[in-house]
C-alpha cells in the first residue's frame, strides 16, 4: 500500500504545491513511484506539470469517468482543475459539523440519491485510493487547498502523514490552530492513524530580523517536528516550474535543500511506524 503524505496549511501561499511538487519529483527522480495528487481548486500543481491532464480528482470523487496522467514512468498525476470547487455542493460537511449527525452513517440522508451513501462520506478519498490504479505507487502526495473544506478533511482521512509548510512572515502562524483542532477531529472520528510528520519552513531568507524571530516562533511551537532542511526563498524555483522541471535540476542553493529536505523526509517517513 502506498504511503500518503498530504500537504496541508489553512493559510494560502504558503508553499504547499512547491513543496508537494518539488519532493514528488524528488522522491520519483531517486527510484520511487509516486502519485501527486491535485485537490486544489485553482489546479496550480496540475499547471506546473501539463498542458494536457487527464479527467482527475473531481472526475473521480464525483464518480464520472477519470484517468490519472502519466509523467513519465515513475511519475504519475490525479489531475485538478476548478471543477473541484463544487465539490463541497456534492459531498457532505465533516460530521462533526453536521448537527443532525449522532455518527458517520447518518451521514447518509445528507446524500444526493444518485451517488452511493457509502461513497459520499469523508472518506470518499479513502475509498478511491484502494482502486487498482494506486497500487503501484511507493507514496502519493496530496496537495490541498487552503481552506478546511472538504476536500481537505478527504486528504486529512486518507492519509498517513501530514506535512505543514509555512512562511517565516507576520502571521505565518494564523490558521495553524484551526489546523490542528481539524486534525485532531479527523484522528478521533475518520482517521486514528495520521500523524504530523513536520513542519518546513518555505521561503527563508537569512537576513531579515523579523525573518529568525518567526523562524524561533515557528521552532518553539512544534520543536523537533520543524524541519532542518529550509526552502530559500529563490527565482530558481518559478523558473523550474515555467520549464516543467524539478529545481533539483538546476545548479543553485535551493536544488541542494530540496535533496537534503527529500531525504529528510523519507528518513521521518520510513522510521514511521503506521497500521495498514
Amino acid at each position: 500500500m502506498p504511503r500518503i503524505i498530504a500537504f496541508s496549511n489553512q493559510k494560502g501561499g504558503v508553499g504547499k504545491t512547491t513543496c508537494t511538487r518539488e519532493l514528488g519529483l524528488y522522491l520519483s527522480a531517486s527510484g520511487k513511484t509516486v502519485c501527486l495528487v491535485d485537490a486544489d481548486p485553482q489546479a496550480n500543481l496540475t499547471k506546473s506539470l501539463t498542458d494536457s491532464p487527464s479527467p482527475g480528482l473531481y472526475e473521480a470523487l464525483t464518480e464520472e469517468k477519470w484517468e490519472l496522467t502519466v509523467l513519465h514512468e515513475r511519475l504519475s498525476l490525479l489531475a485538478g482543475n476548478i471543477r473541484c470547487a463544487g465539490v463541497e455542493k456534492i459531498l457532505p460537511t465533516a460530521p462533526w459539523r453536521c448537527q443532525d449527525a449522532g455518527h458517520v452513517g447518518e451521514l447518509d440522508a445528507y446524500s444526493p440519491p444518485h451517488l452511493g451513501a457509502a461513497k459520499m462520506l469523508d472518506t470518499r478519498m479513502r475509498t478511491l485510493f484502494t482502486e487498482a490504479a494506486f497500487n503501484p505507487f511507493d507514496y502519493i502526495l496530496i496537495d490541498c487547498p487552503p481552506s478546511l473544506g472538504v476536500l481537505t478533511v478527504n486528504a486529512l482521512a486518507v492519509a498517513h502523514y501530514l506535512v505543514i509548510p509555512m512562511n517565516p512572515s507576520l502571521y505565518s502562524m494564523q490558521g495553524t490552530n484551526d489546523l490542528m483542532q481539524t486534525v485532531a477531529k479527523v484522528k478521533k472520528t475518520l482517521n486514528p492513524w495520521i500523524s504530523l510528520v513536520g513542519v518546513i519552513i518555505n521561503a527563508y531568507e537569512r537576513n531579515p530580523v523579523i525573518t529568525q524571530q518567526i523562524v524561533k516562533e515557528i521552532e518553539q511551537s512544534f520543536g523537533d517536528l520543524v524541519f532542518a532542511s529550509r526552502i530559500s526563498k529563490a527565482v530558481a524555483i518559478e523558473e523550474a516550474i515555467a520549464s516543467r522541471m524539478s529545481v533539483t535540476c538546476s545548479k543553485s542553493r535551493v536544488s541542494e535543500e530540496i535533496k537534503e529536505l527529500g531525504r529528510e523526509l523519507l528518513l521521518r517517513v520510513d522510521k514511521e511506524p503506521r497500521d495498514e
